[in-house]
């Protein structure tokens, strides 16, 4: 099963910090247990971070982040505090950033040729790219639309979607998006869709009746299927308040702009014009 943490790669952070646990052992078997002052929060440290934090913000803004500049950011805040509570906390988001470029190494291919010498010599593969697949679910239904009533008395309905609003997930906190979550192992596609519908909207959904809607691929790892059905058991209802601060209904054809995730918004556009499948945030010349 793929948990929070491990970058869509079961057993992922498992690994890495079962490899920080046997290094730790490792430090302390050697210089036993030290006690030292910290040694942070003079003038230069201070400016340091700063320029750190300066260095980080530029190279995003020019699309040249790298993990270097995100630890060395988190290292130098570090080393400019005095507080022991709010050194600690900068030391944790060290340590995470740490873990986290530790397993996208372990995500990336071997560098080098096409093919590596195994220890017996004989020339072995590389490892194969690992796609991060998520689902989402689109449940739609016709609302009656009063604006659009005609002065001969005809009524008129328009199709909706149903939309979450994120918060405290650290990703898109804030904006809208749609039912949706990572494709866990042994479960098939059409499983997990019907998985997350229950877990973030408490309704049941057959997975007969969910339809093929579009395919994305997000650069670089990314892979969303998106699935349409109009039938659910149960009435939609926030099922994880702590992960999503509200539910509402959308027209598909107006959805909340500049309120909304990019990619879903787009996937949704996409539904609309029938494509089956779309890139997503790939360098032009690439697409």
């Amino acid at each position: 099963m793929t948990h929070d943490g491990d970058a869509g790669v079961p057993g992922s952070l498992a690994r890495v910090l079962a490899d920080v646990t046997a290094e730790r052992a490792a430090q302390d078997a050697r210089w036993g247990m030290q006690i030292l002052p910290d040694g942070t929060g003079d003038e230069g440290t201070v400016a340091e971070s700063d320029r750190a934090r300066h260095e980080t913000e530029a190279a995003a803004a020019g699309g040249v982040l790298t993990w270097r500049h995100i630890l060395a950011e988190e290292v130098m805040e570090a080393f400019a505090e005095t507080d022991p509570e709010r050194l600690r906390a900068e030391l944790i988001q060290v340590a995470a950033v740490a873990v986290k470029w530790t397993q996208a190494l372990d995500r990336r291919p071997p560098s080098g040729p096409s093919a590596v010498e195994s220890d017996s010599g004989r020339a072995t593969p590389p490892e194969r790219f690992r796609a991060i697949v998520d689902v989402h679910v689109l449940l739609l239904r016709d609302i009656h639309d009063e604006s659009r009533d005609s002065v001969h008395g005809e009524t008129h309905s328009r199709t909706h979607v149903l939309l979450a609003r994120r918060k405290g997930t650290g990703y898109g906190d804030g904006l809208w998006h749609l039912p949706s979550g990572h494709l866990e192992a042994g479960e098939s596609v059409t499983e997990a869709a019907v998985r997350e519908a229950g877990e973030e909207l408490g309704v049941v959904i057959d997975p007969a009746d969910l339809t093929f809607a579009h395919v994305m691929h997000r650069a670089p790892e990314r892979v969303g299927l998106f699935f349409a059905t109009r039938k659910w058991t149960g009435d939609p209802y926030n099922a994880e308040p702590d992960k999503c601060s509200e539910l509402a209904w959308w027209p598909v054809d107006a959805l909340p702009r500049g309120e909304m995730i990019g990619y879903p918004a787009a996937a949704i556009a996409n539904v609309l014009d029938g494509a089956p499948f779309a890139l997503y945030e790939w360098s032009p010349d690439r697409s």
